[in-house]
C-alpha cells in the first residue's frame, strides 16, 4: 500500500543501499511501499567509500539503514524494523496466524525458488531456466489466498516485499532473451502457473517495485558477469 501522505519517521532514515543488490532491495521496497520520507545513498559494492567502512558499517554491508544516530544492518531485520516503525503502512498481518504463515512463505520462496535464482542470475548459469518449475511446485502450497496479496492483502505485507527482489530479477532473466524462451512462456500460459504469474505480476505492479527496480542496470551488470565468464 502506497499511503497518499508521505510518513515522516520520529528520526532521520537514511537508506545505504545498491541498486543492483535484491537483499539491499527489500528495505527500498518496503520504505517506498509505505510512502516514508528517506534518504537514499547508493553504494558501490565493487569500490565501497572509505567514509562508509569507517563512519557507517565496518563491515560494508548492504542494506544498512541509518535511523538518528543508529545503525541497523541484515536486510530481513531493517525491513522488519520499518515494517514496525510504520504500524499505519500495515507492511506486517495484524493476525498473529497469518503473519506466522506469511513468514513461512518467505522462507520457503528462499528455500525452493531463490537457488534457482542464484544459478541464473549470480552463477550465470542460464540452463538453470530448467529447473523454475520444480522449485514453483514446491512453493505453491505456502501462497495462501493471494488476491491479490498473500491472505487476501490489497497491498504487499512483509512476506512478499522480502521475497520480490529475487522474484522480479528472476523473471527479468527469463524475459531478457539470455535463457531460451519456452521457459517464459510456458510459465505465462500454462494454466498450471497462471495463479503463480498473476501474483508475481500484481507484485511487479506495486509502488514499491515500480519505484526502486532498475531493471536495465540489473541486466546490464548480469551481461557484464557472462561477457567476464565468456558465455556471452
Amino acid at each position: 500500500m502506497s499511503s497518499l501522505k508521505t510518513l515522516v519517521p520520529p528520526k532521520p532514515i537514511k537508506l545505504y543501499s545498491c541498486v543492483i543488490c535484491p537483499w539491499a532491495a527489500r528495505t527500498w521496497i518496503a520504505l517506498t511501499q509505505a510512502n516514508v520520507e528517506f534518504e537514499y545513498i547508493e553504494i558501490d559494492l565493487k569500490n565501497k567509500p572509505e567514509w562508509f567502512l569507517k563512519e557507517v558499517n565496518p563491515g560494508g554491508k548492504v542494506p544498512t539503514l541509518k535511523y538518528g544516530d543508529d545503525i541497523i544492518i541484515e536486510s530481513a531485520i531493517t525491513t522488519e524494523f520499518v515494517a514496525d516503525l510504520f504500524p499505519e503502512a500495515k507492511l506486517i498481518p495484524d493476525d498473529p496466524f497469518l503473519r506466522a504463515q506469511s513468514r513461512l512463505m518467505a522462507d520457503r520462496f528462499m528455500e525452493y525458488l531463490v537457488p534457482v535464482y542464484r544459478e541464473l542470475y549470480v552463477a550465470c548459469n542460464v540452463d538453470a531456466a530448467a529447473n523454475v518449475f520444480g522449485a514453483i511446485d514446491k512453493f505453491l502450497p505456502y501462497l495462501k489466498d493471494a488476491k491479490p496479496f498473500f491472505g487476501g492483502s490489497d497491498h504487499l505485507t512483509l512476506a512478499e516485499i522480502l521475497i520480490a527482489p529475487f522474484l522480479s530479477r528472476l523473471y527479468m532473466v527469463l524475459e531478457s532473451g539470455l535463457v531460451s524462451g519456452e521457459t517464459l512462456e510456458t510459465l505465462t500460459s500454462d494454466p498450471k502457473y497462471e495463479y503463480f504469474n498473476t501474483w508475481a505480476q500484481n507484485i511487479f505492479a506495486t509502488p514499491g517495485l515500480k519505484g526502486t527496480f532498475d531493471k536495465t542496470a540489473n541486466l546490464n551488470w548480469m551481461k557484464e558477469r557472462l561477457s567476464s565468464l565468456g558465455k556471452l
